[in-house]
């Protein structure tokens, strides 16, 4: 569901399709799915999809966007084919919101940690692809995110939240017991890393252009052809190892409770490692990478207390605590696996 109302109708629709594409629709349909506002049109020639975004998607996005996608698709990665204008640009505005169109994509969806072996394997695989074409992309800014992400400051700034979200839970929350253990949990993990993680290491890491928001929610599965990527809105250089470890985590049915399957995890890094070589310090600190971004975090649990109806976030929130529980307790396993795994590989 779009995180804003939509400004849109179906004549509204069907008037700017025909003022700036020459497309004469015949069918709308809505799509409950991410961020933006997206709708299903249909010509009598072919289907499309159309995005509205909100309010706060810049044009400079849009266009980075673009110019990822025609570049990832002119190295054979399957990803959505953005229709131009009537005035040869690949968004349009209306009432200063920011609207692309794209061919739609024949396929299916799939829902987080719903993914058999296969499925997982092949997430690493596709990211590995990706991640080794963008090495020849224009270097990516890292927009502030090792500053934001992987941090001791952005430890600390979780943790003052995570306080003041505890100390502001509602009394008639029905998970107001839970939300204190956890929270307290995480406050406890949080301390922890902040007052022992080297977090000079982070730049040690292997940073490099990557798709930013790579997960199942961004892949469209089409069992007679291969899988589309989307959404690169977010496409950024960061620690590339982090990626990984968010993308296995969203996808393996076996993760579906917090609890990492090892031994797929180990297959899931040496897959991608086919496209894109891994230094010492990437398998080393891989699940302490992923706590750091995750564990001080009120995201889900914040957005319940303030109303009771988000129940798609409060499960969202109560993955990824067991989830930081999960990597907070088996790092030093996580890391011995991978480190034995790939032996000499991870020389710097």
């Amino acid at each position: 569901m779009g995180i804003q109302s939509s400004n849109l109708n179906e004549s509204i629709i069907k008037k700017l399709l025909k003022d700036n594409y020459e497309i004469n629709v015949s069918k709308i349909k809505k799509i409950d799915r991410g961020t933006a506002n997206i709708y299903e049109v249909e010509s009598e020639e072919k289907k499309y999809i159309l995005k509205e975004f909100s309010d706060g998607r810049s044009e400079e996005s849009v266009i980075k966007e673009t110019d990822i996608i025609n570049f990832l698709k002119d190295r054979n990665i399957k990803v959505p084919v953005y229709i131009k204008s009537t005035q040869d640009n690949f968004y349009i505005k209306y009432e200063n919101r920011i609207i692309i169109l794209q061919e739609y994509v024949d396929g299916y969806t799939m829902e987080n940690n719903t993914g058999d072996y296969y499925k997982t394997i092949e997430s690493a695989r596709i990211l590995g692809k990706i991640t080794k074409e963008l090495q020849d992309y224009m270097e990516l800014k890292e927009d502030g995110i090792i500053e934001k992400w992987f941090s001791k400051e952005s430890l600390e700034k979780g943790i003052t939240k995570m306080l003041d979200l505890k100390s502001k839970l509602n009394e008639d929350n029905p998970y107001k017991a839970v939300f204190e253990n956890d929270l307290e949990d995480k406050i406890k993990m949080s301390n922890d890393l902040k007052e022992n993680f080297q977090f000079d290491i982070v730049n040690k890491m292997t940073i490099m252009n990557s798709h930013g928001d790579y997960s199942v929610q961004q892949l469209i599965y089409n069992d007679k052809e291969e899988t589309t990527v989307i959404d690169f809105e977010t496409a950024k250089k960061l620690p590339i190892i982090w990626e990984v470890m968010r993308s296995y985590s969203y996808i393996d049915k076996e993760a579906k409770n917090g609890e990492l399957n090892i031994d797929t995890l180990v297959d899931y890094v040496k897959e991608f490692s086919k496209y894109i070589k891994l230094n010492k310090y990437d398998l080393k600190y891989a699940a302490q990478i992923y706590l750091i971004q995750i564990v001080s975090s009120p995201f889900g649990y914040k957005q319940y207390n303030d109303d009771y109806d988000k129940t798609g976030l409060l499960e969202f929130a109560l993955f990824r605590t067991n989830l930081c529980r999960y990597l907070y307790k088996h790092s030093a396993e996580i890391s011995l696996r991978l480190q034995k795994e790939f032996g000499d590989c991870t020389e710097v």
